[in-house]
């Protein structure tokens, strides 16, 4: 045993060595296979699969954005994976989706090279919303001593402007009626347009845990019939329609989940669709409250503030595409709630809970500050008016949820009005009056402004038809002079007073998920 030990020995080495040979002579056949397989003969074009050339196109359409450089190197590495027999030649539709978009392509061969990033799709519920034949719209009918609620669409106004008259059908729209989590309609904002010829509602769509989107109900007041419906994939919570023009501009909040920005979102109403978002870049305050936040919308320039500490951010419009987005910005004294060009239209008036501010709007963007008043008040203000054109002198409101009476100002003399929890600062019948709506009972002062006192009242809690909901927008529509009010539950109704009647009365425009009867 101890003299057949080295034989063996020897006997094992001398194998391993042409196992070691046989078996580098077979990778190295493999590898030369593999990189000549890679490689492409002189003159030879390597034509790229039908299939994987579908998927880039696709991938161009809906991120208008090139691949991700990690993306690029492994389908330039890699080799696209041939298909199972089974699917080689099935020529069956295969879909591919992004986002909410979906697109439905037939390739021959599986793509296997394009990553995409699947974001979650917004849920849309369009059971509240449908086309229908314009010739069965029945128009509203009038009556004598009813209150009107029709009245003669102006030439050239904005309602005329998105108006297809040779449109055979017209959408029909009501607000759902939301159940779990949060009872109500989803109405998140509103806004008229400066001739009063345009109502534009926001109407929240997916569910409550999101992700959310908005659709947006447009309506002629003329006739209360909608005229544009259409849907944006953010969440918008404020509306303000720039002047002359047929643009809607919107503060957009932040969603995680797809990957968007707190910003601007400019919306073509002629062409139904987000012409341009304008990222604001800083953290973002997940308590803040949309109410707290204020939008000014001027032909040339759009100003917010309250949602960035003291800092009021103003764009100048138009912005170039591709191009950065011209901030200009200033400071107040505390984070301004509520917004408001001044009667002469040369000052920014800017009022928070401590002061209100007059800043220079001038072409060079300075924004000096021109004076301060103390106010001292001790809620936020989201609504501020001026009386009679005068620059000190306005009134302030504050939002429900503080349930304080709203203030008056006189060249710096600060007096409380009588009723709390105001929420609107309505202009009436041309800014000769002015309406103030309060939350308790759905009460409306309306208020001479030289002398500051109640000329008359109503509580919408007393007038029928009944309905139940608190106010969410008010305004005044002088055409046919009533206040418009749409509440919590999504009913739409107009308030006033016919011709030679001193009843107020209230007629139902649209009804919502929970109206009295």
């Amino acid at each position: 045993m101890k003299r057949s030990f080295p034989k063996l020995a020897m006997t094992s080495g001398v194998a391993i060595v042409v196992f070691a040979a046989v078996a580098g002579a077979v990778f190295a056949q493999k590898n030369h296979a593999v990189s000549a397989s890679r490689t492409p003969a002189a003159g030879i074009e390597v034509a790229q699969p039908q299939a994987q050339q579908q998927a880039s196109e696709v991938e161009q359409t809906v991120s208008k954005a090139p691949a991700p450089p990690q993306a690029q190197s492994e389908s330039a590495e890699k080799p696209a994976p041939q298909p199972k027999p089974a699917e080689s030649a099935d020529g069956g539709e295969r879909g591919i989706r992004t986002g909410s978009l979906s697109i439905t392509a037939t390739p021959k061969t599986n793509p296997g090279t394009v990553k995409e990033e699947k974001l979650p799709d917004i849920e849309v519920d369009s059971s509240n919303v449908r086309s229908v034949p314009k010739s069965s719209v029945q128009p509203i009918r009038e009556a004598k001593r009813q209150l009107t609620l029709t009245s003669k669409l102006p030439a050239g106004s904005l309602a005329e402007k998105l108006t297809d008259a040779a449109a055979g059908n017209i959408p029909l729209w009501r607000p759902a009626y939301a159940s779990q989590g949060f009872r109500g309609a989803r109405l998140d904002a509103f806004a008229v347009s400066q001739d009063q010829s345009v109502l534009a509602i926001a109407e929240r769509t997916g569910t409550s845990n999101g992700p959310n989107g908005t659709r947006i109900v447009l309506f002629n007041t003329s006739n209360w019939q909608a005229i544009r419906v259409f849907t944006v994939n953010r969440i918008l919570k404020k509306l303000a329609f720039v002047p002359g023009g047929t643009t809607l501009a919107a503060i957009a909040f932040p969603q995680i989940s797809l990957k968007q920005d707190f910003g601007l979102a400019m919306l073509d109403l002629a062409e139904e669709k987000e012409q341009e978002f304008l990222p604001l870049s800083f953290p973002f305050n997940e308590k803040l409250a949309p109410e707290d936040i204020a939008l000014v919308v001027m032909q040339d320039r759009i100003i917010c503030s309250g949602f960035f500490g003291s800092t009021v951010f103003c764009i100048h419009l138009p912005v170039a595409k591709d191009s950065e987005v011209p901030f200009h910005t200033f400071e107040t004294v505390s984070p301004a709630s509520a917004l408001k060009v001044t009667p002469d239209g040369k000052s920014l008036a800017a009022a928070s809970l401590k002061a209100i501010e007059y800043f220079d709007l001038n072409p060079t963007a300075k924004y000096r500050r021109r004076s301060i008043t103390t106010l001292d008040l001790g809620w936020k203000p989201v609504d501020l008016h001026f009386l009679n054109g005068a620059q000190t002198d306005f009134i302030l409101c504050p939002a429900y949820r503080d349930d304080s009476p709203p203030v008056f100002v006189r060249s710096s003399t600060k007096e409380s009005l009588d009723g709390r929890s105001a929420g609107f600062v309505i202009p009436v019948e041309q800014d000769t009056q002015v309406g103030v709506a309060f939350k308790v009972k759905g009460r409306i002062d309306v208020i001479d402004p030289a002398s500051l006192e109640a000329v008359d009242s109503l509580i919408l809690e007393q007038l029928r038809p009944l309905t139940t909901g608190d106010a969410s927008f008010v305004f005044y529509l002088d055409a046919i002079h009533a206040f418009c009010v749409i509440d919590t539950n999504g009913n739409c109704f107009a308030v006033g007073k016919p011709q030679g009647d001193k009843r107020w009365q209230k007629r139902i425009i649209w009804n919502g998920g929970a109206t009295k009867k």
